[in-house]
Formats: structure tokens, sequence, C-alpha cells
């Protein structure tokens, strides 16, 4: 029953465009209404008594102006940054004892392993002043997600180094298969 419908709904669409395609277009047009007359407009001259209009003032500046011949004036300088000067023995041991602990905590995934996936991660790691990390973040990556996430999961268990303040370390981690 369905198929005869289908046949049917196919005869009928293919009749009615066969109507519309062919059926002759009449040629007598509905009658036009008449044109309407053409708009006229004429400038009159103003009265000779009327007050004369005041003189406008020319812009301070023109409307367009030459641009590159004006010369920029260099941005100010912003202030310099004062730093508290830092022993570089106290960063160099900070970085030492960060990198060791990272070391401890570094994991290679077993599944890195078998992909046969190297590379090298830099972290960066925000210390507070008690020496927690408080923030870690792959500063350059290795090209493998796998790795920078684990190099950021030991990152985060490093716990606490003495690094006499608030600092920031950048520390490499390599991923090398022997």
């Amino acid at each position: 029953m369905s198929r005869l419908k289908l046949h049917f709904a196919l005869a009928l669409s293919a009749l009615t465009h066969a109507l519309f395609l062919l059926w002759p277009e009449r040629t007598a047009e509905a009658p036009r209404a008449a044109p309407a007359p053409a708009l006229q407009a004429r400038l009159q001259t103003a009265p000779a008594a009327a007050a004369p209009r005041a003189a406008e003032p020319e812009p301070a500046e023109p409307l367009l102006k030459d641009t590159r011949s004006e010369q920029a004036e260099p941005a100010p300088r912003p202030p310099a940054v004062v730093r508290a000067p830092r022993s570089t023995t106290t960063t160099a041991e900070a970085r030492e004892q960060a990198q060791q602990k990272l070391n401890r905590h570094v994991f290679y995934p077993p599944e890195a392993i078998e992909r046969e996936l190297e590379g090298e991660v830099t972290l960066r790691l925000l210390l507070d002043a008690s020496g927690r990390v408080i923030d870690a973040a792959v500063l350059a990556g290795s090209g493998h997600a796998l790795l920078d996430r684990a190099a950021l999961d030991a990152a985060r268990q490093i716990g606490r180094i003495n690094a006499g303040g608030t600092r920031e370390l950048l520390l490499p981690v390599v991923f090398r298969l022997d």
C-alpha cells in the first residue's frame, strides 16, 4: 500500500511540475496606470533684505591631515623594577635541591617506554616564601603530552624546598631510554 502511495505522489508531482513548465504564458498584460507627471524643482534666490551671515571660522586643524610627516613621540618608559639582590649561591643551592627532589619523583610512563618516546621538558616552578611549590607549568614541552604530564606530576610531588624566600625556578626533566 505504501508503495502505491509513493508512486502516486511521484506521478502527481511530475504532472504538477510539467503543467507549470509547459503552460503557455499570458501575453496580455494588465493595463498600466498612467505615469506620474515629472517632478519640477527650482532654486529661489535669497531676498536682499536678509541679514548677512557671519563668516564661519576655519577649523583649527584640517579635516584630512598628513600623518606621515608627523614624528611619533617615543612612549614613556615604564619605571624600572627594583629587585632585592639575591645571592647566586642561594639560588644555585635551591635549584640543586629542587632538581634532586624532582629526580626522585620523576616516573617514566610505561606507555612512553612501549612507544619509545624520549624528550626534554623544561618546567617553571613558583615557590612561596616557605618554599612550597605553588605553581608548576611546562615552559618548553617535549613534544609528547605523556612526558609533559609525567614531569608536571613529579613537580607537584616535590614538597618544600629551602629556597630562602619566594622564587621562580626553571628545571629540566630529561626522558631518555637506555
